[in-house]
């Protein structure tokens, strides 16, 4: 017979590959669960619009509300890119290498990029301006507790100044958006977020109170720019560099935007006027980040001109206004809808076209597999025809 100890000995390694496998499989199903966990729990909340008693008033207690609630959610972010730069003689600190024969005329410097940030969720997730993180090599987040850590960047739009970041760890205290198509010019808001947050020797949020001042706005990215961000919120609470990322807030505690840009005195001083990117703009953006890791463009497979009313009367047309189809794809999602060269668009989504910014108004915004609801004149008759959008590809 074999002594005790070799029959332990014969055993031992079952039992060890026995425990492993069991651990292997209760991690898998404590995975398996968290999974599951966060595919119910919806990824952005959007409030019911009962949170917080609306008042108009700018002093009034709402405002104090609003920011007790949103304020938690607000970070500071600061994203870093290395650029070469070019030493001047006499106008550097390292003019003195120039003197002698093969030293480089351009080194490397580390810049930061200063913004804010609004958690969207409790597992992490942050939205911010693409023009706070382009290029950056390296992104870090500073919590309202004063905690920085390493941000992910899970993707971005420039076309919509909007990016997505995440932070490790979960329980984060996040912003309840709400419904930027019911805002109304007038309403009072207030833009949240870390202006200036060199100036300042803690992370607390700044607060500036405004109103809608304007809505739908198309805004150029620059003077010489021919990039246009369309469809903004305007307002005259103070935004300012830093702010960009941040949240704009209702009376009611509910994030309806995204601040972006101001128009300036040249120096970043804000002349009253800031925009902000409608937060169910972001909520599409974020979807499509999170689900891709880019916004897929949408495809029509038309090409329209906007008819005049002269064209119109010298062609003979039915309509004085609204999009001469004049070229289709094909295989394109017009083609399957049934509209034919020659058709005239003369509403989409229930809102009549008069002028191609109309329309690329109506479409912003959409997703690919949205239904787009078209009326369209041809000859005499009104044809109503349902185009679902496609995602634009490489078709060369």
């Amino acid at each position: 017979m074999k002594p005790f100890e070799s029959k332990w000995a014969k055993i031992f390694p079952y039992l060890i590959g026995g425990l492993f496998g069991l651990s292997i499989a209760m991690l898998a199903m404590s995975l398996f669960m968290y999974r599951r966990a966060i595919e119910r729990e919806p990824f952005l909340t959007t409030s019911d619009g009962t949170r917080v008693n609306v008042s108009d008033s700018r002093s009034g207690s709402s405002i104090v509300e609003a920011r007790r609630l949103v304020s938690p959610a607000v970070v500071s972010v600061t994203a870093y890119r290395t650029e070469i730069v070019y030493a001047r003689p006499l106008h550097s600190f390292r003019w003195f290498q120039q003197l002698f024969p093969g030293t480089p005329r351009r080194y490397e410097k580390r810049y930061p990029s200063l913004g804010s940030g609004l958690i969207v969720n409790s597992y992490g997730f942050i939205l911010t301006n693409e023009h706070v993180i382009r290029d950056a090599e390296e992104i870090y987040v500073t919590t309202s507790d004063s905690t920085e850590v390493v941000a992910t960047l899970i993707g971005s739009t420039a076309a919509y100044d909007l990016a997505l970041l995440k932070i490790e760890g979960e329980g984060y205290t996040y912003a309840t958006l709400g419904d930027s198509d019911q805002l109304e010019i007038g309403e009072s808001v207030i833009a949240i977020g870390s202006p200036f947050p060199y100036l300042f020797n803690d992370t607390q949020p700044t607060v500036t109170v405004g109103v809608v001042s304007a809505l739908h706005r198309n805004v150029k990215s620059g003077t010489n720019s021919k990039a246009i961000f369309k469809n903004l919120i305007q307002t005259d609470a103070a935004i300012n560099p830093g702010n960009s990322g941040g949240p704009l807030v209702s009376g009611r505690g509910e994030v309806i935007g995204i601040n972006t840009s101001i128009f300036s005195d040249g120096e970043g001083s804000n002349l009253g006027m800031g925009f902000a990117i409608p937060i169910n703009t972001a909520k599409m953006v974020v979807e499509e980040l999170r689900r891709y890791g880019r916004v897929r463009e949408v495809w029509t497979g038309l090409v329209v001109s906007e008819l005049t009313p002269q064209i119109a009367n010298r062609l003979d047309f039915p309509v004085e206004s609204g999009l001469l189809v004049e070229r289709i794809d094909e295989g394109s999602p017009a083609i399957e809808a049934g509209i034919e060269i020659g058709d005239i668009i003369v509403m989409v989504n229930g809102t009549e076209i008069q002028n191609l910014a109309q329309a690329n108004h109506e479409i912003l915004g959409s997703r690919v597999g949205d239904i787009l609801e078209i009326v369209i004149r041809r000859g005499d008759r009104s044809i109503n025809i349902k185009l679902e959008l496609a995602e634009r590809v490489d078709r060369a």
